[in-house]
């Protein structure tokens, strides 16, 4: 079992016990705490998170819907993520297009 601290938009600071075999997007929608989805399997990248700290693990998937720089900027996909040790996570609001 795992800890996960969830701040998302301007809302208080949420933190709710995961167990490993569940993934984040599972995790996160049982706590009714809904994020945006589309195609649950890592390919569009709508329900991407910013991961603060923390472990996960894909289980040999591939994060398709995140480019290198947005995996490198901590960027994940909580639709194939499963939480290896305590996370802290960030969903921030999308911007508006210019």
């Amino acid at each position: 079992m795992t800890e996960i601290t969830l701040q998302l938009d301007d809302t208080p600071i949420v933190t709710l016990s995961a167990h490993t075999e569940k993934s984040l997007f599972d995790t996160l929608t049982d706590a009714d705490i809904l994020l945006r989805k589309a195609c649950i399997n890592g390919a569009c990248g709508v329900c991407r998170c910013r991961l603060i700290s923390g472990t996960i693990d894909y289980r040999g998937r591939h994060p398709y819907g995140l480019n290198d720089g947005e995996q490198a900027d901590g960027w994940i996909l909580p639709c194939i993520a499963f939480p290896k040790t305590d996370l802290k996570l960030m969903r921030l609001k999308p911007q508006a297009p210019k």
